[in-house]
């Protein structure tokens, strides 16, 4: 089976950017230590406004619905709600041409 790869960006208010960061610093590390986890990598956009990337790669569906159900990533989405300036973009990929 193919693994599945998850491409996030998270867009903070400009006053909440530090804020936001911490929060998904601490996601990264519990994230990482998911079952299912493949990878989970975090990226600071350089350009304005700041956006966070992170990528994602999971083993099966059933591990990506795990990551949405745990609690540090509900704990997440429910602390950063009001920090945001928009919506989460989330886009699932297969790889095409990747090294490891």
């Amino acid at each position: 089976m193919m693994s599945i790869s998850l491409i996030a960006t998270v867009t903070p208010k400009p006053e909440a950017v530090d804020k936001v960061e911490a929060l998904m610093r601490t996601l990264t590390g519990h994230s990482r230590a998911e079952p299912g986890n493949r990878r989970y990598d975090l990226f600071r956009g350089t350009d304005t406004p700041v956006r966070f990337h992170v990528f994602e790669i999971y083993a099966d569906e059933a591990a990506i619905e795990a990551h949405r159900a745990s609690p540090h990533y509900t704990a997440f989405r429910a602390a950063v709600g009001d920090l945001l300036a928009e919506a989460p973009v989330v886009v699932a990929a297969t790889p095409v041409d990747t090294v490891e």
